[in-house]
Parts: structure tokens; C-alpha cells; sequence
């Protein structure tokens, strides 16, 4: 897949925050991405994997190593 060089938008910069933080206590489910899944996944800062969930598959999202630097360098920014 062609990862996008684009910079995110402020919507997905918040959202990859909240993956982040709830990613840590429980699974972040593409639902609760909406529409920046796309736009996240395409530029490398989530990854997904099928997990079991109260006993059914589910897509869960996690910010993946190039999200969370991407995150540490926007903070200091």
C-alpha cells in the first residue's frame, strides 16, 4: 500500500490521541475512528488487528511506533 506523506488533520490528530489513551485500558474499535481511520491508516499512524472482544471479532485499532512518534513530536511542537 502507498503510505500518504500528507500532513493529518487536527480531527485525526485527536483521534490517534484518544486510540492512544483508551488503547491502554481497552480495545479502540473502528467505530470510535468514524472517518479518520482511512486518512490515519494510509499515512502509517494506526495499524489494525481482529481481536476477540466479549467473544466477537472485532477490528481494534492501535497507534502504531510511527504514531507515537509522530505524537511526542507534535507535542513538542
Amino acid at each position: 500500500m502507498k503510505v500518504s506523506n500528507r500532513p493529518p488533520t487536527l480531527r485525526m490528530i485527536t483521534k490517534l490521541r484518544e486510540c492512544l489513551e483508551k488503547g491502554n485500558k481497552e480495545p479502540f474499535l473502528a467505530e470510535n475512528m468514524k472517518s479518520s481511520l482511512p486518512g490515519l491508516y494510509k499515512r502509517g499512524l494506526v495499524e489494525t488487528r481482529m481481536e476477540l472482544v466479549h467473544d466477537k471479532k472485532l477490528l481494534c485499532i492501535y497507534v502504531s511506533d510511527l504514531g507515537k512518534k509522530f505524537l511526542v513530536d507534535e507535542s513538542q511542537n
